[in-house]
């Protein structure tokens, strides 16, 4: 049986990532020559010889992968009526911005902007749903979406009342995405008062926020939103430290304009900004990044990696990669275990649909979560009057399953990011738009491992690091 593998290198090291231990293990040159001949078939008497040196140690064993199936396939009946993690309300389908960028803009395979907002009935019924699908699950998260959710703000503020009053015994987190644009002392007080906590689109400064950012007469909400904050911050500083910020980077933008607009921003200050690029699923054009773009996430990037071994100052790195070596921390300290990979297993990016955070439309339909498109009949895979259809589920909760051959052997099984979303073509579930996804998949985790290996051939230590993730 052949044996699934991943030779790398780094500009001071050779390497070879064994997926059946989780192992990556330095070798020589010789070693790493052996390996990159087994692994394209064409190994030598010395190659097998190195290779049965490792195998005496116990690595580089014969795959144990039989079939691709979700290790929580048997218990998806029980997640899905008992540990509800999150609710996500599509309060309203309206919004007072037009992003250009949106993925109800009418460029994606998705439905468009309208006036339908959530019933306060279907609100309820939402709530109910999670209260009574949640038993296993310590506390709940109901979040408000839309559109933009504060234009229901009043059917927002009844719902929390009704949680508030037939739900005291469960710990409930409450939680908002918002444009920012809307707020006033009444919206912000109550959100202060119930604990909200809040994400707010900042898209950097004005000349990039407004390039899309707009709204529906094409007029810029930067000046708008800037307004806002510097409100919030001035007058409700505690109701601001609840506040996070997500900065999409669309394809055009200048990434090191970005970079140096957060670090001296004195507004946003250590508040916690993530960010995101324009999701290319389902999208019907072609979503490009130029050059530019990747020479400075690379800057950037490297500053990050020279900070972390103490060559420059922290103060010099961006806050876009506040989260980057937790995220790798993750990866070195999973390094090992094989959780993920056993007779029976699954890639390890699907979530448990209808579980995990699922989004509820304005008409109380149910999604895997906001991410993926309202228009697709797959993705739809119940509601909060009829519950999960438990088998529409398992389709996407093993979604592997349509691509098993391939998963089987690929070296990016453990590690692979790939949720049911790649594989939504509207119409149905294509094996065809998943496998064309699987490159970037692997070429990610393949930086991930490059990454840590550097740290750790110019002396970083993740084992006595602290971190926040």
């Amino acid at each position: 049986m052949k044996l699934i593998f991943k030779p790398f290198s780094t500009p001071r090291g050779k390497y070879v990532y064994d997926r059946e231990t989780n192992n990556i293990h330095q070798v020589s040159d010789d070693e790493y020559d052996a390996f990159c001949r087994l692994k394209k078939g064409i190994e030598t008497k010395s190659d097998l010889a190195i290779l049965n040196s490792f195998q005496q140690k116990g690595y580089f064993p014969k795959p144990i992968l039989e079939l691709v199936m979700h290790p929580q396939d048997h218990l998806l009946d029980f997640h899905v009526n008992n540990k509800v993690e999150k609710v996500t309300m599509q309060v309203t389908q309206n919004c007072n911005l037009r992003c250009l960028y949106c993925t109800y803009s009418g460029t994606y395979e998705q439905r468009g902007h309208s006036n339908k907002v959530m019933s306060y009935e279907v609100m309820k019924r939402s709530v109910d749903y999670g209260m009574n699908h949640s038993a296993n699950s310590k506390q709940i998260d109901f979040g408000f979406y839309g559109g933009e959710p504060l234009l229901e703000f009043e059917n927002i503020k009844k719902i929390v009342h009704y949680i508030r009053k037939n739900y005291p015994y469960k710990k409930v987190t409450l939680s908002l995405t918002t444009n920012g644009t809307v707020f006033t002392d009444n919206i912000i007080e109550f959100l202060f008062a119930e604990g909200f906590n809040i994400l707010v689109s900042l898209d950097g400064p004005k000349e990039m926020h407004d390039k899309n950012r707009v709204f529906a007469d094409g007029q810029g909400s930067y000046d708008k939103l800037m307004k806002n904050i510097m409100y919030i911050k001035d007058k409700y500083p505690d109701f601001f430290n609840k506040i996070s910020f997500n900065t999409v980077i669309a394809p055009g933008g200048d990434y090191k304009c970005l970079s140096e607009y957060f670090n001296a921003s004195d507004v946003i200050g250590d508040s916690v900004l993530s960010t995101s690029l324009v999701s290319d699923f389902n999208s019907l054009k072609s979503i490009q990044y130029d050059d530019l773009y990747y020479v400075n996430y690379g800057v950037q990037r490297t500053k990050m990696l020279l900070a972390a071994l103490g060559i420059i100052s922290k103060k010099e790195v961006s806050k876009f990669f506040s989260l980057e070596l937790p995220i790798l921390a993750r990866t070195y300290n999973d390094f090992g275990c094989l959780q993920n990979l056993s007779p029976a297993a699954h890639p390890s990016g699907t979530c448990i649909p209808g579980a995990r955070r699922p989004f509820v439309d304005t008409d109380g339909n149910i999604f895997p979560c906001e991410r993926v498109s309202e228009s697709s009949e797959s993705m739809r895979i119940g509601s909060v009057f009829t519950g999960i259809d438990i088998e529409k589920a398992r389709a996407l909760l093993n979604i592997g399953k349509i691509t098993e051959d391939e998963c089987k052997n690929c070296w990016n099984f453990i590690h692979c990011t790939l949720c049911c979303n790649s594989a939504d073509d509207i119409n149905e579930l294509s094996k065809n738009r998943r496998l064309s996804y699987c490159e970037s998949a692997k070429t990610g985790t393949l930086n991930s491992f490059i990454t840590i290996c550097l740290l750790r051939e110019n002396g970083y230590l993740f084992e006595e690091e602290t971190y926040n993730v």
